[in-house]
């Protein structure tokens, strides 16, 4: 394997452990969340909870895995770009089924605002397109690790965006229920 990257790889390596344990942290923190939170959720609200659950549970899972990928001891920028091309695809397509919850959910409920379009769809979007291209770059021989890097910032911060969103709406929710229960 190519000295320099391996140099390169171990620079990044704390980023990584931090990124990957803040990822699975948060991961464990949903589950908990969800545990607690589904009792405030009816039926008829549970595509909306899923809207707001699927993608950031699948933004810390991306965050967590690639991390996992990063600090593998073998790994070779060829496998590294390959995994990372193929994890941009898988997002992108999923990005369609997130669309059809959002919008069934809003027509539904009438609930979801412009932001919510933004950080469920086209940063995601953005950020997969750029994964693909970092992706590619590693591919290449162009190893682009403040890409990725940036790549990984954004998906995280998006994950704690949205499962903000996620709180907000479960308070919410649960005060719109709890207001109909008093009457």
């Amino acid at each position: 394997m190519d000295p320099d990257f391996i140099h390169l790889v171990a620079t990044w390596r704390d980023f990584y452990l931090l990124v990957g344990t803040a990822a699975a942290t948060l991961l464990g923190l949903m589950f908990v969340a969800v545990t607690f939170g589904a009792s405030f959720v009816s039926a008829e609200a549970s595509e909306t909870a899923r809207a707001f659950l699927d993608p950031t549970f699948m933004h810390f899972v991306q965050v967590l895995l690639t991390a996992c990928a990063f600090v593998s001891p073998s790994m070779s920028p060829t496998l590294l770009g390959a995994l990372l091309v193929v994890a941009g695809i898988i997002r992108i397509s999923s990005l369609r089924s997130v669309y059809r919850q959002m919008r069934a959910a809003h027509e539904r409920h009438n609930d979801l605002e412009v932001d919510d379009w933004i950080s469920g769809i086209v940063v995601p979007l953005v950020a997969h397109i750029a994964l693909i291209g970092t992706g590619a770059g590693f591919l290449m021989g162009r190893p682009a690790f403040a890409w990725l890097a940036g790549v990984t910032v954004v998906v995280l911060v998006t994950g704690i965006y949205s499962a903000w969103e996620l709180l907000l709406w479960l308070a919410l929710t649960r005060a719109r229920t709890g207001n109909r229960d008093h009457r």
